[in-house]
């Protein structure tokens, strides 16, 4: 099966913008709005070598990510950078591989966040925590680790790098 050639310029972008939030997000703790922008315009190329009601699926899919990330975004579960690549990698699952996306990113968050817990987390930048007064010292030992942040756009691009694979041998 050959692959058009917009559909192959579409996914690389899809997956070096995932590859790229991923990076920044594990060195920085935030996500550029560059990757997101990125995967949405890749997804416009995608769609439109594509029958129009699949782009609209998708446009749907992703809507329905962003209130979700929204929702845990206002109730400080999950960052802004982190709603934003949701929602856009949404656009590429549709409703047809939603579920399997989100379950593949919720498999790489839960390897994550174990980790996290382990002596793995001393290998990676120290996590900027701040409250409304500045910089807080989350203090020392398990519970500590307990409330750090966790750099979920890596899980999230995880699981758009299998959705990016599946798209491309779909």
């Amino acid at each position: 099966m050959t692959i058009p050639a917009t559909d192959t310029v579409a996914l690389v972008v899809f997956a070096g913008a995932l590859a790229g939030a991923a990076f920044c997000d594990v060195r920085q703790y935030l996500i550029p709005d560059r990757f997101p922008l990125a995967i949405v315009l890749a997804y416009v190329l995608y769609a439109a070598g594509h029958p129009w009601q699949q782009g609209l699926w998708g446009i749907g899919t992703g809507f329905a990510m962003l209130v979700a990330g929204t929702i845990l975004f206002a109730t400080n579960v999950m960052g802004g950078g982190d709603t934003k690549l949701l929602a856009a990698v949404g656009l590429w699952a549709g409703p047809d591989l939603a579920a399997t996306f989100l379950i593949a990113t919720a498999f790489a968050g839960a390897v994550i966040g174990i980790a996290w817990l382990t002596p793995v987390r001393r290998l990676m930048p120290a996590a900027p925590i701040e409250d409304e007064t500045g910089p807080v010292d989350p203090g020392t030992g398990f519970r500590a680790r307990l409330r750090q942040p966790v750099p979920y756009g890596v899980a999230i691009a995880l699981g758009g790098l299998h959705l990016a694979a599946l798209r491309a041998f779909h």
